[in-house]
C-alpha cells in the first residue's frame, strides 16, 4: 500500500503518455501515425519519466522493460523505432527491447492484436491438465474429473475471455478440440465421436458459448452502471443519440455504432452492443443471478438442438428468437 501512495502521482511526468498501473506493474501507451513522430515523443517523454524516478529515488529495471508497436497485420512497419533509456546500473542511454508481445496481467497482447500468441500458451497449460485427466481417469470417478476439468481447464478458458473471445476461429479451434479431448477421456468415448452429448452430459459449454456468456454478463453489468468508468464510456444508449421514438430506444438499447472495418465490427464495443440487443426484455431485466443462469439454460437449450459448433453471430441471432 505504501508503494503503491509512492508511485500515485507517476502520470503527472507526462502530459501525453497515458499510464496504466497495477501492483508494482506499470505500461504506458501513446498513440501515432507517424512513426518517427512517435519515436521522437515517446523518447523525449521517456526522459522525463526518468527524471521523475531520480527525483523519487526510483530506478528502473531496464531488463524488463520493452515496447511493443502495434500495428494491422497487412500493414508492415516501414521503420523500427528504437527507444532508450538511461541505465543506472551501466551510467549510459541503453536501447528498450521491441518485442512481438508483451505480458499484461497474464494475458499476451500481440502486435497485431489477433491473441494468436495468448492462445497457443493457454493451449499448452491446457494440454498438460488434459494429459493429467488421461492419467487419473481410471483411479477416480467422474465427478471427481469434473471437479479437476472445471478446476485445472475452465479457469484458462474464462479468463480475459471477453477480449481474446474476438481472435479468429482457426485459433478459438485450438481451444475447442482439447474441450473436446478432455471430455471423450473423461466419458471413456473414441476420439472421432460427436462430443456434443458430452457437453450436455457435463453441463459445460463450448468456447464460443463461453464467449457470448461472458460477453453477456459483462454488458449486463454495463448496462447496470456497474462496470469501471473507462468500459462504460465504450457505449451510449439509444435514447441519448436521438428523441425518436424507436423500439430501440424505449427498449432502453444501446445504440450500434458503424465502423468501415470488420476488426472494429467484431470488437467488444460493437459485438457487445449487438449481442445485448438481441436478448429479450425479460431476461436482460432479471437480477444477475437469475440473468446469468436463465441464458446459461438458453445456451443449453440452443446446443442441444445443434449437431455443429456454430459461431457467434449464429448464436446471437438465436437468442433472439
Amino acid at each position: 500500500m505504501l508503494f503503491l501512495l509512492y508511485v500515485n502521482d507517476i502520470h503527472r511526468c507526462s502530459n501525453k503518455l497515458r499510464f496504466y498501473l497495477f501492483a508494482d506493474d506499470t505500461n504506458i501507451l501513446y498513440a501515432d501515425k507517424n512513426l518517427k513522430d512517435l519515436e521522437t515523443t515517446v523518447n523525449n517523454e521517456l526522459q522525463n519519466l526518468y527524471n521523475w524516478l531520480t527525483a523519487n529515488k526510483l530506478t528502473l529495471n531496464i531488463k524488463k522493460s520493452n515496447f511493443v508497436i502495434f500495428h494491422p497485420y497487412q500493414k508492415r512497419l516501414a521503420y523500427q523505432p528504437k527507444l532508450c533509456m538511461f541505465d543506472n546500473e551501466k551510467n549510459k542511454y541503453v536501447r528498450l527491447e521491441s518485442k512481438v508481445y508483451i505480458k499484461y496481467l497474464s494475458v499476451l497482447v500481440d502486435q497485431n492484436l489477433s491473441w494468436k500468441y495468448h492462445i497457443d500458451s493457454i493451449v499448452t497449460k491446457i494440454s498438460k491438465n488434459v494429459g493429467l485427466i488421461a492419467k487419473l481417469r481410471h483411479s477416480v470417478t467422474r465427478p471427481i474429473l469434473l471437479n479437476i476439468y472445471k478446476s485445472l481447464v475452465h479457469p484458462y478458458l474464462t479468463y480475459g475471455l471477453a477480449a481474446l473471445g474476438q481472435a479468429c476461429k482457426t485459433y478459438l479451434n485450438k481451444i475447442l478440440i482439447l474441450q473436446k479431448r478432455a471430455l471423450r477421456l473423461l466419458y471413456f468415448t473414441d476420439w472421432h465421436e460427436d462430443a456434443i452429448p458430452l457437453f450436455l452430459e457435463a453441463n459445460v459449454l463450448p468456447i464460443t458459448f463461453l464467449y457470448y456468456e461472458s460477453v453477456s454478463t459483462l454488458m449486463y453489468d454495463i448496462n447496470n452502471c456497474k462496470a469501471p468508468t473507462n468500459m462504460l464510456n465504450l457505449f451510449q444508449k439509444t435514447s441519448n443519440i436521438h428523441s425518436y421514438n424507436t423500439r430501440s430506444s424505449t427498449s432502453g438499447k444501446f445504440f450500434v455504432k458503424s465502423s468501415r472495418l470488420e476488426i472494429q465490427n467484431n470488437s467488444f464495443s460493437r459485438l457487445g452492443v449487438k449481442l445485448w440487443n438481441k436478448i429479450r426484455c425479460y431476461i436482460t431485466d432479471l437480477p444477475k443471478r437469475t440473468f446469468k443462469r436463465v441464458l446459461r439454460k438458453l445456451l443449453f437449450d440452443i446446443l442441444v438442438k445443434e449437431d455443429d459448433y456454430i459461431q457467434i453471430p449464429m448464436i446471437i441471432q438465436k437468442v433472439g428468437t
